[in-house]
Order: C-alpha cells, then sequence, then structure tokens
C-alpha cells in the first residue's frame, strides 16, 4: 500500500486522498542552485498511483530518480502550473502501451506542492474517435453521392396547412442539381419564393403518411426538372423527409425529342443536303438512305471506297474504317472523293455501330457532307494566318490575345521578342507582363487597362519594358476589350510596336536643335569677332573683304568637319592636313606629325583660325611663297591632372620683315584669343630662320552632339 506522510497519515484528509477513485500523487519542488525546481519529490501516493505505475515506493523519491525517462514535457507542465497557480487539465498517452491518460495537475493552496490526477480515458477517447470517424465516413458518404440530397423539416401554419419546407442537410451535389446556393437553415420559399405549391404539399403527405414516393416532375420556376425519391424520417413530428433526386432536364428534352425522333428524321432524311447512308457490319458496302445525291444517282449495295473515294486516299480511310470496326467506335473521317462533275472534292462521314440484343454490329449508320468549301476557306484562313504572322514579324509588329475570364494570354512571335523572350520560351500571362513593365511606368499602364476595361474605350499607351540584359525597350500599344451580353469584358485584343528608335529620334532632334541654337549664336559671336578684329589690319576694302572671306570660309570648314565627324569632336591631324591642303601646300614642302588628338567644336574654331592664317601669310610673306619648309607637330602634355595641347608651327625661309613687325589679325587671334577663349597660351615670333608660333591649351570633353549615336 502507498505511503502518506506520518503527520498526517490518520487524518481525513489523508483518508480522502487514499480513497480518490482515480490515481493520484502529491509532489513537492526540489529546487537547485538558481532557488528554480529542477525536480520534484514524492509526498504522497495513493494505491490507484501505485498500481498503476507498479511501485509502492514512490514517496521520498523525485521523478528523475524514479523515472528515469519521463518526458521533459512533464517537468515544463510542472513549472507552468506553480509559477501560474492556475489548474490544467491535459491528455497524455502511456509511453508504452497504447492507453490515453487525462492528467489533472492542481496547485495545493497557497504552497508549491501540487496534486496530480490521473484518469484512463482510452474508452473514452476511442469512443469518441470512434464517432469523429463515422461523421466522416457519413459525410463522405454523403457527399459523394451524385445525385442531390437533402433533409428537410416540413413546417405548417397554425390551421395545420403545410406551407414550406427548411433544409437542415444538403450534399455537395445539392447544388449542381437545383442551382441554389448556401441552403441549410433556409426555406424552401426563401431561395425559390415562386416555387410551385405542389412541392410542398408533396413532401407534406410523405412525411404525414410515412410512405415513400418516387416521381418525376417539373418545376417550371426553377427551370429544371427531377427525378425525386422521398421518404420520412423516423417518428412524426417532426416532419423530417429525406429527398433523393436529380436534375433530368437534359434527359426529358432527349425523351421529347425521341418523341418524334421518327417523323423528324424522316423529315431530316427529304430534307436535309446531306447523305444519309447505311453500310454493312464490314463496312464495306454502303446504301444511300436519302437526303442530297453527292455521289450521284446510286442504287443497292455499293463498293463506295473503289468507287467513290479518291486514290490518294483510299489506305487511309480502310485503315480509319479497320480501326472503327476493331474498337467498335463510330467512325469518322476527311477525304477526298470523286464528283459526279469529274472533280474532286472534300467529303466529311460519320458513322456509328447498331448493335443487336447481343452486342454484335449489326450495321453502320451514318451521314456525309460536301466540306469541300470549308477545305479551302480553311485552307485560305491557314495561309491568312501563316501570312498576318509573317506580316507581323517583318512589321515588328506585337499581337497579344487574352481571355479575361480565364487567365489565358497568347502572344505572337513578335510579341515574345518586344518582352525580351525567344518565342515559346515562358507560357504568357499578365504577371508576366507585368513584371517586365519598367516600375515607373507599371501603375500608370496598368490603370490605363483597368479605365479601358471600365470605359470600352480604345486603349493606348506608350510605356517601358526592361530586358534581361538591362536595356530599356519603348513600346506603344493598341487594343480593345470585347464584352459579353451582359457587358463584362471577356477578351482583350491588341497590337503593339517598338518605338525606341523614334524615342531616341525624339530626343535627340531636342538635343540636336539645342546645339544648333548654340552653334549659330557662337559661329555669330565668331563672325563679329573675325570682322572686328580684321579691319584694322587693311587699308582697302577689297583687300578686307578678300581677307574677310578666306576666313569665313575656314570657318565654315570647321563646321563641315563637325557635321561629318563620326564623334563629338574633330580630329587635330585631319584638321591641319584638311587647312593646308585648301592653300595647296604641296607634301614635300611641310611635315605633320603629333599624337591623336580629338578637338572640342570650339577649340576646332580657333585652331582651323590659326592655321589659316599662317599658311596664308606663309604663302604671301614666307616659306610657303619661297623654296622654304614648315614643320607643324604637337604634343600632350600633363598639367595639374588636366591634358593639354602643345601645338608648334615652325617655318624654315628668309624672312621679310617689314611685312610682320604690324600686328596682324593672325597674331592677335594667336596671342589674344587663344588665352581668352581656349584659356591657354599663345605666343608668335620672327626669327632670321622664319616664323615660330605656339598654342598651347586644355583639351575639353564638350563637343557637338550632331552625330545621332552620341
Amino acid at each position: 500500500m502507498a505511503d502518506f506522510p506520518h503527520d498526517c497519515d490518520e487524518s481525513l484528509l489523508g483518508a480522502a486522498f487514499r480513497a480518490l477513485p482515480d490515481a493520484a500523487c502529491i509532489l513537492e519542488p526540489v529546487t537547485g542552485p538558481d532557488a528554480e525546481p529542477d525536480d520534484w519529490r514524492y509526498l504522497a501516493s495513493n494505491l490507484r498511483h501505485a498500481d498503476l505505475l507498479g511501485r509502492h515506493d514512490l514517496v521520498g523519491k523525485t521523478l528523475r530518480e524514479a523515472h528515469p525517462d519521463l518526458p521533459e514535457e512533464w517537468f515544463t507542465d510542472f513549472a507552468r502550473v506553480r509559477a501560474t497557480g492556475i489548474p490544467e487539465t491535459l491528455a497524455r498517452q502511456h509511453a508504452t502501451e497504447s492507453l490515453i491518460f487525462e492528467v489533472c495537475f492542481s496547485p495545493l493552496g497557497a504552497g508549491d506542492a501540487i496534486m496530480v490526477r490521473i484518469r484512463d480515458i482510452t474508452q473514452e477517447h476511442a469512443a469518441r474517435e470512434e464517432k469523429r470517424e463515422a461523421d466522416t465516413r457519413y459525410k463522405q458518404i454523403f457527399d459523394a453521392i451524385d445525385e442531390g440530397f437533402c433533409i428537410v423539416r416540413v413546417l405548417f401554419d397554425d390551421a395545420g396547412d403545410p406551407v414550406d419546407y427548411r433544409f437542415l442537410e444538403c450534399n455537395a451535389a445539392f447544388v449542381e442539381h437545383t442551382g441554389l446556393e448556401d441552403p441549410v437553415g433556409k426555406t424552401m420559399r426563401t431561395l425559390q419564393p415562386d416555387i410551385e405549391d405542389k412541392w410542398v404539399a408533396t413532401y407534406a403527405r410523405i412525411a404525414l403518411s410515412g410512405v415513400a414516393e418516387r416521381f418525376e416532375n417539373e418545376s417550371p420556376a426553377m427551370g429544371r426538372w427531377f427525378d425525386v425519391f422521398a421518404f420520412p424520417i423516423g417518428e412524426q413530428p417532426p416532419y423530417l423527409v429525406g429527398i433523393l433526386f436529380e436534375d433530368i432536364g437534359e434527359r426529358k428534352t432527349m425523351e421529347l425529342a425521341l418523341r418524334h425522333s421518327e417523323n423528324r428524321l424522316q423529315s431530316l432524311i427529304e430534307a436535309t443536303s446531306d447523305l444519309i447512308f447505311r453500310m454493312n457490319p464490314q463496312g464495306t458496302l454502303m446504301e444511300q438512305l436519302g437526303g442530297n445525291s453527292l455521289l450521284g444517282e446510286v442504287s443497292g449495295e455499293i463498293d463506295w471506297i473503289g468507287s467513290f473515294v479518291a486514290p490518294t486516299d483510299r489506305d487511309r480511310v480502310r485503315h480509319l474504317l479497320q480501326e472503327a470496326i476493331e474498337t467498335r467506335q463510330p467512325l469518322e473521317l476527311e477525304h477526298r472523293y470523286l464528283r459526279p462533275d469529274g472533280e474532286v472534292g472534300w467529303l466529311y462521314s460519320r458513322a456509328v455501330p447498331v448493335f443487336d440484343d447481343g452486342g454484335e454490329v449489326t450495321e453502320w449508320f451514318g451521314m456525309a457532307t460536301d466540306i469541300t468549301s470549308r477545305r479551302h476557306a480553311e485552307r485560305q484562313l491557314a495561309h491568312g494566318a501563316e501570312m498576318l504572322r509573317v506580316a507581323s514579324g517583318i512589321g515588328r509588329v506585337g499581337l497579344w490575345d487574352w481571355n479575361v475570364e480565364t487567365g489565358e494570354l497568347i502572344w505572337s512571335d513578335e510579341h515574345y521578342r518586344m518582352e525580351g523572350y525567344e518565342p515559346g520560351e515562358i507560357a504568357p500571362s499578365f504577371e508576366v507582363w507585368a513584371e517586365r513593365v519598367h516600375p515607373e511606368d507599371r501603375a500608370r499602364t496598368e490603370a490605363v487597362i483597368a479605365e479601358a476595361m471600365r470605359t470600352g474605350e480604345e486603349y493606348l499607351n506608350e510605356y517601358r519594358v526592361c530586358h534581361p540584359g538591362g536595356e530599356v525597350v519603348w513600346l506603344s500599344a493598341r487594343g480593345r476589350f470585347l464584352y459579353d451580353e451582359q457587358g463584362k469584358p471577356v477578351r482583350m485584343l491588341g497590337a503593339m510596336i517598338d518605338t525606341t528608335q523614334r524615342r531616341r529620334e525624339e530626343e535627340w532632334q531636342k538635343l540636336l536643335v539645342a546645339e544648333l541654337q548654340h552653334r549659330v549664336r557662337n559661329l555669330i559671336g565668331m563672325v563679329r569677332s573675325v570682322a572686328r578684329l580684321s579691319a584694322p589690319s587693311h587699308r582697302h576694302v577689297d583687300e578686307y573683304v578678300d581677307h574677310l572671306i578666306g576666313r569665313l570660309q575656314a570657318m565654315g570648314r570647321t563646321q563641315s568637319t563637325l557635321t561629318r565627324s563620326p564623334g563629338r569632336s574633330v580630329d587635330l591631324a585631319e584638321l591641319v592636313r584638311e587647312e593646308l591642303l585648301v592653300h595647296a601646300v604641296q607634301p614635300d614642302k611641310c611635315h605633320v606629325d603629333g599624337p591623336e588628338v580629338a578637338l572640342s567644336p570650339h577649340a576646332a574654331e580657333i585652331v582651323t583660325l590659326a592655321i589659316h592664317e599662317l599658311a596664308t601669310n606663309s604663302i604671301k610673306y614666307g616659306a610657303l611663297g619661297d623654296t622654304g619648309y614648315i614643320r607643324i607637330v604637337w604634343t600632350l602634355l600633363d598639367r595639374d591632372g588636366k591634358r593639354w595641347v602643345s601645338l608648334r608651327w615652325q617655318e624654315t625661309a628668309p624672312v621679310r620683315k617689314t611685312k610682320h613687325n604690324r600686328k596682324g589679325f593672325g597674331r592677335k587671334l594667336i596671342e589674344e584669343r587663344v588665352p581668352y577663349e581656349l584659356q591657354g597660351e599663345g605666343r608668335f615670333a620672327l626669327h632670321d630662320t622664319g616664323v615660330l608660333a605656339e598654342l598651347e591649351f586644355p583639351l575639353s570633353d564638350a563637343g557637338s552632339i550632331l552625330d545621332p549615336r552620341s
């Protein structure tokens, strides 16, 4: 027998504890160094608890001593109950046996001790699980029935007359067969106010009589025909009726059709433009029954394949016929046939097997239609589709067809390419498309689509898409939504073109206009400056005009070079050589050398004028007019982290100093305008060996944008 503390062994409390019908024990915490319990010690254990564990020596032992394998979750539960002071009841499964226990943790008064009560609930748990499984099976069976099924309660008024019925349970197929949504808890007249009284009366009669009924009836209010089996459920009241039913509207339609089938079939045979025929079980012989005589005047049974099928199609037709015979499935085929007029047409035939009571094929019955026009139309349509595909590719037009209801999206090959995909690389969708739209354009583009869908107006939009390689492409799209009879959008068709090049050209044109305006202003300023500086160095108007025209022509050559330059700058070597060529300088009279240097437009204008003046004066007074020689060389310098160019013009020839002693236009240009215009240095000197001119100035990245590729 289990022990109890000695000081209360005979107390009423101890007697009550021992008399508990459930296994019970009392535990006190065993605290560790941190004053928190890391184990629990048995203070008491009643007989049922000792018998449950198979141990009667638990008092005084700790849980970890008595039960080394006890899960840690027990200690967590003890600590939680001790901390909160709130009793808890939990379910625990036996570690080795298929037993389920209900464990109740109860703190004892203000102390730290906890009483644990353990009750075997295995049978209760099994009963609950059995009920749950039974309910699940019932629900599965209930919902698995293909027919509609429901349980209703018939409702009566105070006079005892049936007025309505309420749905208590309905299976999944109920909605399919009735079209009534969410019926449970609602009355029939709530769901269908115009329901016929006969339905309420019928179910009331079944509930009151206790006799099941099977019937077929129509509900015009619901637009359906029903095959119904209704039966009473249990004692009455509460007037419960089970209803198993099926919507047989389609079957009724078929029955109605079958009711007049013979007359209609005969009328059809007489009026049809198709050929009505029958074949023997082997399908080798055909007899024309009526309809359009597509094959001409044919009487009796005839070898139809050998007589009418085009030779090129006979083997294929025989193969399909044999396959239909073996599978006992309808024969359906299209083939070329020999028309009575000698031409070759196309025929569509469909024949079905007719079986006897033993399941053997007795004959084949079918119809044949001349589809020559349709085949031509299909060929033309296919040709048109191919032309459209090719044209859209050639014209770089992307097409789309969006099914708004299903989300299905069809793209043309060019549309794939515009989105940055290879044709067929991915499955198109609205999400795939939206992912490629530029983030800055996405919200606006989706808003434009939504507005077009709402208003029915044409969709017009230009937006950017981002290709995987980082390229940004501009697309111009237009489309239109199609709507059903209720005004609901069902499809959207559209086309788009790539407008990236146009956008770039527009931007380039804007920049070009700005550049030209800037260039014109600068050119006018240069002309004024050249005219002003040229005037003092000439005594006569004719001489002034000649020199001014020469200088303006030099400036014009610079502008011409700028417009045909492949970049935003002018090559210094090209500029020098072209200017010397204009002055007809022979190659053996000059030396031109220097590294590749790209001049900005403004620097090119100044250097051109300088070279022009030096060449003009040299022809008149210097090396180029005598037997002299000139050297034009330049180098690149590094000054304070900036690149400079140093150009040197040196002549070797006798000098007529009388003409160079005056400070003319060229000298002013070199010594005054270069430092001013180019923030550089200019030097001009006369030596015994000839003229020495030096230009030094920093290189600038600023240049012309006349090149559309810039």
